[in-house]
């Protein structure tokens, strides 16, 4: 019997290796390689509920990178978790030295790392499991999606097992809907090392609200179990709000001199403003204005809630360390995730004379966080910053933590991925990647170059306003040429190659400035004039349609609304501006997915349905959350119908219409 179940124990947990330890313990190698700042570092081993301490570590001498090599003796059969620590948040590879850590058990390594933040912890049987995988936290979707879009589902594992993973069965599922499987094959993920998974089958959110995400572990290199089920499955909660999709009028803006209204100047203390984005999430109803004010003091925004309405109110707002993160911003762009990022419109962000270190900084929305100074030290409240782009005189969102910018120092387009935040006010910057296109651009002077990403076809339209030009870029082109030495560690500085770019207007613009895209209309602004250009790009290059006023030169950032309304700023009158149609004509103004629309949304009580001319015999019916039917209008031959929902209760509703174009949905929020 004796033997038996010694036999079964080295099936499970492989060969039992006690060292130096005593019988029925087994023995932990753990190796630091302290940075430069040993007495930030510290560690623990203990147990997986941590309610025992087993040994631990640190601090270290400050400057003494010496490698520390010791052990702990943990009883044998039992699951322990190793956390290295770094109290002032940016790990031990990067910015201050290169460090790292080890932690073997009988040779085999089950943790490394040294690029982590604040705190990195790893679960693991000693002796090793011959099959156990830890699931790593969910890395996207982000805890904010909109509704409009399709996310794929990003996560990974650390092979904390004595085996070689080939190829792994995993599930994900989004609160009871149906159970996404996927196998993994042609892996080769050693003991300790960490797998990357992205699951092919993208999930399309279906409703708003507070969504859970569960993702776990099936089986192992075909038919194998799990032999620990407590750490091979994790939980995201994801909050999914209903987006804006923006309508394009530029038939009706051309038909006729559109009217122009002021929403904001310098009684709103709109300063220099550069560039303006709609916050994502339509139910919150802000516009969001950037301002370049001085160096010195760096740049501020004014969030303008009910942006139009008659109930408008502005909020400014200036963080404690914008002399540094948002230095001379020239351009601001908001991610499906509810963060945003500004681009520096200065060399150095450190304004001493030294190394141009500067580039784009990520931000929160939300309010409690957002210039409340919120982190440690002197970094203010900003989520994250690199900075391997002087004069970034552009940019725009691409997926998740993503953004292109326009740097004007090196004259071609970097894209920027922060990855994870390193959150407010910290300063790890080790998990991200930069890739540099070298596709020839050029500044003019500190006047903005704003981009636009085309998520649909993938073209990154640019305004080159230093060759007075516009140009595109497929995103979905370009190869890694090398590795680049930048200004920071991080995982990865890339030289791009293979890239794909033409030019779409080359005649016509006098300092361009501001541009925005809905479906094959482009409209560019044009800061000499204080025009506003239209384009059709249905083919290339683009072909000219016409242009109008909006009064005076300066004219910056651009933005379409989710009414067909045009937004601007202007940097010489500080000024935030609306265009809208003083008529609507009976032309192709409505792409055919946007034949319906809800203004205003978010609304009180009373709302409008709009529907294009050409689509008759249109049923309206209105579902609440539930799927109840709550009103059905009959058929009908109007573009315009009010609906009155002072009866109803706060919260969203379906609007559905059945016509000859067939049939399409919205949904409009009610906040009472």
């Amino acid at each position: 019997m004796k033997y038996i179940l010694n036999l079964l124990t080295i099936l499970l947990f492989g060969q039992l290796t006690y060292g130096q330890c005593p019988t029925g313990e087994t023995r932990i190698d753990v190796n630091i390689n302290p940075d430069n700042w040993g007495s930030e570092i510290t560690w623990t081993l203990t147990n997986y509920a941590g309610t025992i301490t087993y040994g631990s570590g640190g601090p270290y001498t400050n400057g003494n990178i010496s490698p520390i090599n010791t052990y702990v003796c943990v009883p044998t059969v039992s699951q322990v978790t190793f956390t290295i620590f770094d109290s002032y948040g940016d790990g031990i590879c990067c910015s201050e030295g290169v460090g790292s850590y080890t932690v073997s058990v009988a040779g085999v390594n089950v943790a490394t790392g040294g690029s982590f933040g604040s705190s990195e912890s790893t679960s693991f049987f000693a002796p090793l499991l011959i099959y156990d995988l830890a699931v790593l936290p969910i890395s996207s979707p982000f805890n904010q999606v909109g509704d409009n879009e399709s996310v794929q589902i990003q996560t990974g594992f650390r092979n904390v097992s004595s085996s070689v993973v080939s190829s792994v069965n995993m599930s994900y599922q989004i609160d009871n809907q149906a159970v996404v499987t996927e196998t993994i094959s042609g892996l080769n993920v050693n003991p300790s090392e960490v797998a990357n998974i992205e699951f092919q089958t993208l999930w399309q959110p279906t409703s708003t609200g507070m969504n859970t995400l569960k993702v776990w572990v099936n089986t192992i290199n075909g038919s194998n179990l799990d032999l620990y089920n407590l750490n091979d499955t994790v939980y995201k909660p994801i909050d999914v709000y209903q987006g804006f999709q923006p309508i394009d009028r530029s038939a009706d803006f051309l038909a006729a001199t559109p009217t122009r209204s002021i929403i904001a100047n310098a009684s709103q203390q709109v300063n220099k403003p550069t560039d303006l984005d709609i916050h994502p999430d339509i139910s919150r109803n802000e516009l969001w204005i950037i301002n370049e004010d001085t160096e010195t003091s760096g740049g501020s925004t004014v969030t303008i809630s009910d942006f139009g309405l008659s109930s408008q109110t502005s909020l400014y707002r200036r963080d404690g360390n914008a002399w540094h993160f948002m230095s001379l911003p020239t351009a601001l762009s908001f991610g499906t995730n509810t963060n945003w990022a500004s681009s520096p419109g200065v060399y150095d962000a450190n304004h001493n004379g030294g190394a141009p270190f500067t580039g784009p900084t990520l931000w929160s929305s939300d309010m409690n966080v957002y210039a409340q100074n919120a982190g440690p030290g002197t970094n203010g409240s900003h989520l994250d910053m690199l900075h391997e782009s002087p004069y970034a005189m552009g940019i725009d969102h691409h997926k998740d933590n993503a953004y292109w910018v326009f740097d004007g120092n090196s004259s071609d387009i970097v894209y920027y991925d922060f990855v994870e935040d390193h959150g407010p006010g910290m300063s790890y910057h080790g998990d991200a990647i930069i890739r540099r296109y070298p596709i020839s651009v050029a500044k003019d002077n500190d006047l903005p170059s704003h981009l636009k990403m085309d998520k649909t076809s993938g073209w990154l339209y640019i305004v080159d306003n230093g060759n007075d030009r516009v140009l595109r870029m497929n995103t979905n082109t370009g190869n890694v040429q090398q590795a680049l030495n930048g200004y920071e560690a991080v995982a990865e500085y890339s030289l791009m190659t293979n890239v794909t770019s033409e030019i779409v207007i080359d005649t016509g613009l006098v300092r361009p400035c501001g541009i925005d895209i809905v479906g094959n209309s482009m409209i560019i602004g044009d800061y000499a004039t204080g025009y506003i250009r239209f384009y059709d790009i249905s083919s290339n290059p683009a072909v000219y349609q016409g242009q109008v006023s909006t009064g005076f030169s300066g004219l910056t950032g651009l933005k379409i609304g989710p009414s067909g309304n045009i937004w601007y700023t202007n940097r010489l009158t500080n000024e935030v501006g609306m265009l809208s149609p003083s008529v609507t004509t009976d032309v192709n103004h409505l792409q055919a997915s946007q034949w319906m629309n809800v203004f205003p949304n978010p609304a009180t009580d009373v709302f409008n349905v709009y529907l294009d001319t050409r689509s008759t015999n249109n049923t309206i019916q209105v579902y609440n959350t539930l799927g109840e039917l709550i009103l059905n209008l009959p058929s009908t031959n109007d573009s315009a119908i009010q609906i009155d929902g002072s009866n109803w209760a706060k919260g969203m509703y379906i609007i559905r219409c059945n016509g000859d174009w067939g049939t399409t949905t919205k949904r409009v929020v009610l906040t009472k």
